[in-house]
């Protein structure tokens, strides 16, 4: 597809360059993963497809996909009349927005699709009546919003996602992780809610029968959901209980590896210096947990910081590749586009590449001229969903779709 200018420098692989790393080895950049085999190889991002879903009004959020159904589905910043994007994904080179529809109150910070209906979820914040919704995209050209619905006592929802073909679960109310069975998705019924002493449960994720819960200032958080009705907690590596050689903030997103009982707690930290990540081992029979490594990468050409350019360098949305490469972390980070790191060593991460998403800046500035250019590449997240592509949504620029070629 055309390119505005040369990919080369929109990324940066650093070869043998030093980082800043805190754990047990040092962070650096290579043109051979270590995962990848020996060889003159050369793991790297390369772009399929792109869509600025039309500039529509109010940054992009997260994202989320069904390849099924061939559709895409982002959230926006916009604070009145919720709008969640359906798109057409049929052809990959050329993603296209087929509708927006409003989905309550707020704005959508996030949405899931359903593993097998075609309905999205969508996680409403930004008001005391927000909540959550789900929106019917069985016509992605005419939506039909379910919903909109309130989590009890709590206020707004920063981030869902499905467990089974069941139930929904919300974070980021004052409420912690809250469940909800959604057999009939016009009236969802809660069933269950965790939190641990009062802290903010920011985002969580699943893995079979376990929900992992990056729960702010108490670090990781595993729940066993094998009765959805009474989660229990199985494991912790808690901020309040837990010392490091580093920093342990605002746990943002804990994404478990795909096998592997290891866990990337990523953080994000608004001004000032950036958050970490973090690579914590658990044992989910003994409850026990171990940090196995601490990194904050380089961030290439993003804009250093200067303590006013809030959520600027940090990290945001990540997730895990798929078959041979599940070992590789796709990162979204903001001002620092898409990162890609080697975790075949846990206790030593390694960069390999990174994109920097600038493609459709030219028609964002024509079609919003008092948007904020100085605010792109903004990286909202990356997802693989079990899928030969990697998706990201950049909150101006719209959604691009990657693969990975030489690992």
């Amino acid at each position: 597809m055309p390119r505005e200018q040369d990919p080369t420098t929109r990324r940066t692989v650093l070869q043998g360059c030093a980082a800043t790393a805190i754990g047990l080895g040092a962070l650096s950049g290579t043109s051979a993963a270590r995962g990848g085999g020996s060889g003159n190889r050369n793991p790297r991002l390369e772009l399929v497809g792109h869509s600025t879903l039309d500039v529509p009004e109010g940054n992009i959020t997260n994202m989320d996909v069904r390849e099924d159904l061939d559709l895409a589905v982002a959230g926006s910043f916009v604070n009145a009349d919720t709008d969640v994007h359906v798109v057409d994904l049929s052809e990959l080179e050329n993603p296209e927005r087929t509708a927006t529809v409003s989905a309550g109150v707020g704005y959508v910070n996030d949405v899931f699709f359903h593993p097998t209906e075609p309905w999205v979820f969508t996680a409403n914040e930004g008001g005391e009546d927000a909540g959550w919704a789900i929106v019917d995209v069985s016509d992605p050209h005419d939506p039909e919003p379910l919903g909109p619905f309130t989590v009890d006592d709590a206020g707004g929802v920063h981030t869902i996602i499905a467990f089974d073909e069941q139930y929904v679960i919300t974070s980021g109310s004052g409420r912690g992780m809250v469940v909800y069975d959604v057999t009939d998705p016009t009236d969802p019924v809660e069933v269950s809610s965790f939190q641990v002493g009062g802290a903010f449960v920011h985002d969580t994720q699943v893995r079979g029968d376990y929900a992992y819960l990056a729960h702010w200032s108490r670090g990781l958080h595993v729940v066993d959901m094998s009765d959805p009705e009474n989660p229990e907690k199985v494991a912790s590596f808690d901020y309040q209980e837990e010392e490091a050689d580093v920093p342990l903030r605002n746990a943002h997103h804990a994404f478990p590896h795909p096998e592997d009982d290891i866990c990337l707690l990523g953080e994000e930290v608004g001004f000032g210096e950036p958050g970490y990540k973090h690579v914590i081992e658990f044992d989910l029979d003994t409850g026990q947990t171990e940090l196995l490594s601490s990194f904050r990468p380089p961030q290439g050409s993003a804009q250093q910081p200067t303590g006013q350019q809030a959520f600027w360098w940090t990290g945001h949305f990540s997730d895990w590749g798929v078959g041979d490469q599940q070992d590789v972390l796709f990162s979204g980070d903001y001002k620092a586009g898409v990162q890609t790191f080697d975790l075949s060593d846990p206790a030593d991460p390694e960069r390999i590449d990174q994109y920097m998403t600038t493609e459709g800046t030219n028609e964002v500035r024509r079609t919003d001229p008092e948007r904020d250019i100085d605010a792109i590449p903004q990286v909202w997240g990356a997802n693989t969903k079990d899928s030969e592509y990697v998706y990201v949504s950049d909150a101006n620029t719209g959604l691009f779709v990657f693969t990975f070629e030489g690992y």
